[in-house]
């Protein structure tokens, strides 16, 4: 048994450095040369006696890169492979939510999302994550309990904060969607998401040069927020 495993310990030994610098490139987390970076992610997921834990990272990793590539079928693949090696993973079932978010597909959320709830049942960034996908579904009443429940555990939560805006601003509540805007900027005013509604909001009420400029400035910072409103109906002039 000893003598068979022998020329695979010397690939291993072999392998040692190129798998270094996979390493390297696969988990820093760099967004500027995708390509590269969902290449030694690959070469991980190939290699021989790699442990569940090593290949979990490296399927959330590689799902990450996809995600920002908008490979969205690849990236829900890597998510669910990484679900079925461990279901308690919180971070991929969010993951997989951020997907079927992604694409439209809110039923789908919301059930993985029970899933979370179910698990964590007192964890705001799952109750946050409830609150966004009844607001997409127009659930209204449901979605701000969530935020509201969120926010309770965790109220200076910018993401929740953003969400609760969206859901009061759907309930045409556009003072209280201000307001939520205002405080989630105060806490990080270079959140993009937050900056471009709260543009929407300020022209709703009236204030176009106020609203403009907020529009204008949440472009500056991510050029693909105002697309990625487009599917809830929200754009700049209404």
């Amino acid at each position: 048994m000893k003598k068979s495993l022998l020329p695979l310990f010397f690939l291993v030994i072999a392998a040692a450095p190129a798998w270094a610098d996979d390493d390297q490139v696969c988990f820093s987390g760099a967004t500027k040369n995708l390509e590269a970076s969902v290449k030694a992610c690959t070469a991980i997921l190939q290699r021989p006696l790699l442990t569940p834990e090593w290949k979990l990272r490296a399927l959330k990793t590689r799902g990450f890169y996809h995600e920002h590539q908008h490979r969205f079928d690849l990236a829900l693949s890597d998510y669910n492979a990484a679900i079925a090696i461990d279901p308690s993973d919180r971070g991929a079932r969010h993951d997989r939510i951020g997907i079927y978010v992604t694409t439209g597909k809110f039923r789908e959320a919301l059930k993985e999302n029970g899933v979370l709830m179910r698990m964590f049942p007192d964890d705001s960034r799952t109750l946050n994550n409830n609150c966004w996908i009844h607001a997409a579904l127009w659930e209204m009443n449901a979605a701000l309990a969530d935020c509201n429940r969120s926010l309770a555990l965790a109220p200076r939560a910018v993401e929740t904060l953003d969400s609760r805006g969206f859901v009061y601003l759907r309930m045409h509540n556009y003072k209280q969607a201000l307001a939520d805007y205002n405080a989630a900027l105060a806490i990080d005013p270079a959140h993009s998401t937050s900056l471009y509604v709260r543009g929407v909001t300020k022209r709703k009420l009236g204030d176009l040069t106020g609203g403009n400029a907020d529009i204008t400035a949440a472009g500056k910072l991510n050029p693909e927020v105002a697309e990625s409103f487009a599917p809830y109906g929200l754009t700049q002039g209404n």
